[in-house]
């Protein structure tokens, strides 16, 4: 996006420079955080587990929160609507839904496997691959 309105020499306010500033710096640290954390282990020839991935889960999911914020603010800057507001409502609408419907998987689920149909997680089970 920056890239495009450079070369357009588009001027903007110097708000939004500090802004670009702020938004490539933050990433630019999570993303080596993430690097750091995640590439030790992609080259190890072991199985890796869950605790393996924490650490770099956890700049990945604070990097997407950066950019979906910055995101949502420039698009709501541009249409000049309470685009912002609206979509950021839908995301916290989205994470509330998907850990209420996921939330027997994380605190164990009892009943019958997915594989029978009349279970509570047949339709948690997405791909063949998955046992539920």
């Amino acid at each position: 996006m920056y890239a495009v309105i450079a070369k357009r020499d588009v001027t903007e306010k110097l708000s939004i420079e500090s802004l670009k500033e702020k938004f490539l710096f933050s990433c630019n640290w999570f993303l080596c955080g993430w690097a750091l954390h995640y590439f030790p282990f992609y080259l190890m020839r072991r199985v890796l587990y869950f605790h393996h991935y924490f650490p770099a889960m956890l700049y990945s999911s604070m990097l997407s929160g950066i950019l979906i914020d910055h995101i949502l603010y420039r698009l709501d800057w541009y249409f000049k609507c309470p685009v912002y507001k609206v979509s950021f409502m839908g995301i916290i609408f989205a994470i509330f839904f998907s850990f209420y419907l996921f939330c027997p998987l994380s605190y164990g689920m009892h009943g019958p496997m997915s594989d029978n149909i009349n279970s509570t997680m047949a339709s948690l089970k997405w791909m063949e691959s998955w046992e539920i």
